[in-house]
Order: C-alpha cells, then sequence, then structure tokens
C-alpha cells in the first residue's frame, strides 16, 4: 500500500461527519469540564490558604512557645500541608478530567452516530426518491423521443396520427406523474394543511366511486357500500382523492367479474372506513414497504397488469396522518387485499 493509500484510509474516517460531529461534543463537553476544575482548583485553594495563620501572625503567637529553631518549621509545615493539598486536588482534577475526555468520546460518538441516523436515512430516501423519479420520467420520454424519430422518416399521415396519439397518452402519464410528485412533496413540507370541517364519510364515499366508475364498468366489477360511515374533521377534497386512491388500487389488480366491498364502522372514538378486493394480493415480504414511494410488489410491477408509478400509497398514508388517523393493509397472495383506515371521529 504506497503512502496515498494510507493517506486515504486515514482521511476517510477523519473527514466523516459522524467524527466531526464527535469532536465538537468533546470539546464543548472538555471546555465545560475544564473550566468548572480550574473554578473548583481556584476557590479551594483560597479556602485552604485563607485557613492557615499568616506567617508573622503565626511567628507573634506561638514564637517564644517554640523557640527561633522551631517557628520556621512549624510555619514551613503549614506551607508543605497546603502544597500538599493542593498537589493532590490538582492530581484528582487532572484525572477526573481524564475520565470525562474518555467517557465523553464514547458518549459522543453514539450521539453523533444517533443524532445523524435519521438524516443519513433522509438523504438515501431522497437520493432513492430522485432516482426512481428521473427513471421514471426517462421512460415515457425515450418512448416519445423514439416514436417522434420513426415517424419523422416515415411519410404515412396515418403513422404521424398514432405517434401523436401515442405521445399524447405518455404525456398524460407524465402529468399524472408530476401531479403525484408535487402533491407529496407539498405534503412533506407542510405546504398543504387540512381545512377541517365536519364531513361525512359516506359522501366522500360515494364521490370517489363514482371517480373510479368508468374503471369498474369496464372490468365488470361491482363497488359494494355496506355498514354505518361516521362524521369526521376532515378535508373533503383531500379525502376523496384518498379513497379514490385505495379503489383505483382495488381495482386494478382485480380480476373481472369480481367484487369489491367498501365497509364503514363507527366507534366511540373513530370512524373506520376498509375497502376489500379478492385480486392477486400482495406477498408477505412486500407488505412493509407498500408505503414507499414508487414501490411496488413484485405481483404488480409488471405495467402490462397494471398502469401506475407506485406513488398512490404514499399520498394516501399522508392523508390519512394529515387527518390524525392510521392506515394499515392486511394481504394474502391470490385471494385479496384489505385496506383499513381509521379517523378520530368529530
Amino acid at each position: 500500500m504506497n503512502l496515498n493509500k494510507i493517506i486515504a484510509v486515514v482521511r476517510r474516517p477523519v473527514s466523516s461527519p459522524v467524527f466531526r460531529l464527535t469532536v465538537w461534543y468533546v470539546l464543548i463537553i472538555m471546555v465545560i469540564s475544564i473550566g468548572f476544575s480550574s473554578v473548583i482548583y481556584r476557590m479551594t485553594a483560597q479556602q485552604v490558604r485563607a485557613g492557615l495563620p499568616p506567617r508573622d501572625r503565626f511567628l507573634l503567637d506561638y514564637g517564644d512557645q517554640f523557640g527561633p529553631p522551631y517557628d520556621q518549621r512549624v510555619a514551613n509545615l503549614f506551607e508543605q500541608r497546603y502544597e500538599y493539598v493542593t498537589s493532590h486536588l490538582r492530581d484528582t482534577l487532572i484525572f477526573l478530567n481524564l475520565s470525562v475526555l474518555i467517557g465523553a468520546t464514547l458518549a459522543s460518538y453514539f450521539l453523533a452516530k444517533r443524532t445523524l441516523k435519521p438524516i443519513e436515512d433522509a438523504l438515501d430516501e431522497q437520493r432513492t426518491f430522485t432516482a426512481d423519479a428521473s427513471h421514471e420520467l426517462r421512460t415515457p420520454l425515450a418512448a416519445m423521443k423514439t416514436e417522434i424519430e420513426v415517424a419523422l422518416h416515415g411519410k404515412d399521415a396515418n403513422d404521424h396520427a398514432k405517434v401523436l396519439s401515442s405521445n399524447l397518452e405518455e404525456i398524460g402519464k407524465l402529468e399524472h406523474l408530476s401531479t403525484s410528485l408535487l402533491t407529496l412533496a407539498r405534503n412533506e413540507n407542510g405546504a398543504h394543511t387540512v381545512n377541517a370541517l365536519p364531513v361525512e364519510l359516506r359522501n366522500m364515499v360515494d364521490v370517489a366511486c363514482a371517480r373510479v366508475d368508468v374503471l369498474a364498468r369496464r372490468k365488470h366489477i361491482t363497488i359494494a357500500r355496506t355498514g354505518v360511515y361516521g362524521i369526521i374533521l376532515g378535508d373533503d377534497t383531500a379525502l376523496v382523492d384518498l379513497f379514490v386512491i385505495v379503489l383505483d388500487n382495488a381495482l386494478k389488480y382485480s380480476p373481472e367479474n369480481s367484487t369489491v366491498t367498501v365497509n364503514g364502522t363507527v366507534s366511540k372514538r373513530q370512524s373506520v372506513v376498509t375497502v376489500t378486493d379478492h385480486g392477486v394480493g400482495i406477498p408477505a415480504a412486500d407488505l412493509p414497504h407498500v408505503f414507499r414511494r414508487f414501490y411496488r410488489s413484485d405481483a404488480s410491477r409488471s405495467k402490462k397488469q397494471a398502469d401506475g408509478y407506485g406513488l398512490g400509497l404514499s399520498i394516501a398514508k399522508q392523508t390519512v396522518e394529515r387527518h390524525r388517523g392510521s392506515i394499515t393493509i392486511e394481504s394474502t397472495e391470490h385471494k385479496g387485499t384489505t385496506v383499513r383506515m381509521a379517523f378520530p371521529r368529530q
């Protein structure tokens, strides 16, 4: 290993954020510790010195008792005692500060790692989000570019019309993706606050069912609404979008001629809406990740089976949490999925 590699190996941990934050923690602790130790040493030394009689007063009071040979010895004895006490105190404080240095270094390193972990996780999530968003944006753009290049070399007007129609479809997908990304960003930044007004959940479900009716009729799927729905404080527009997302997923991954059930229950503290389908289900290994942005389980990742970018459930989770509620998903592969959304009652 040459010198440059050795320097690189040494500089890597030294330049790490954990190391730098640890050093700052230790410096702050040691400045405080040494400062207190200095104050304690000075105050103690002054008190010990004040407790000793002055040399001339001692000679005046006790010189005739001890005689000339002894008065200086006794005075020196007090001086030696003073030096012993202050020296012992100094050694104790030095040992104490060394102990504080070792303990502070270990504690600061642990605290620095714990402090930086959420930041590092957020940065990793942001990098992943940026990479996924770039990939999803690049795919339709590449398709549009290829189709346009092929059309430019052709002379058939029908081909041009097909290309324009295909490009219009891709533009619609890009518009949907950009809208979803903007919604996620605004929700995370707190830009969208909940317009808390009394809302009847049954009405929100009815509006959402009307919006997905075209997809339901296309697949001959029946949406059955059962149970009792309560009134909560919420944003009607956000709640309708929430139910549209959940119903849209249920319809996409349900077989034709099946039933999607929307059920409402009310208790003293909360109103619960569940959406149950009998579709492909979600593998157990994928359930902990379904609310991650751009995540789609292996069973549903193919766009030939269902369109989408894996942002819907992330937006749904944000919407429910903004309403101080909770959302959970239970699923059995090849049997179906149940999405449970609970909201605190008015």
